[in-house]
Order: C-alpha cells, then sequence, then structure tokens
C-alpha cells in the first residue's frame, strides 16, 4: 500500500512539474506586444445586412 502511494506522489509530482515548465516555456517564447495593457479588445467594424 505504500508504495502504491508513493508511485502516485512521483507520478503527480512529475504531472505539475511538467505543466509548469510548459508554462514557462509557453510564457517565454509567446511573442511580447510593447504599449499594450493586456486587455483583449475587439476592433469595432461596421455590419451591412443586405435585405
Amino acid at each position: 500500500m505504500e508504495d502504491g502511494r508513493k508511485k502516485i506522489w512521483i507520478c503527480l509530482l512529475t504531472v505539475v512539474l511538467a505543466a509548469v515548465l510548459i508554462g514557462v516555456i509557453y510564457y517565454y517564447s509567446a511573442p511580447q506586444e510593447q504599449g499594450n495593457e493586456g486587455f483583449l479588445i475587439r476592433e469595432q467594424r461596421e455590419e451591412a445586412y443586405v435585405f
């Protein structure tokens, strides 16, 4: 029973560390835009409807 718990903890720790590593790699590889406040703002455009 104790051996099984140890394997589960090792597996969970590996998954968490892999997720953190992937997140850090993604954060530093994503292109950074200058002068942006970090908000997603949808561009306003006019819709033309044909009846």
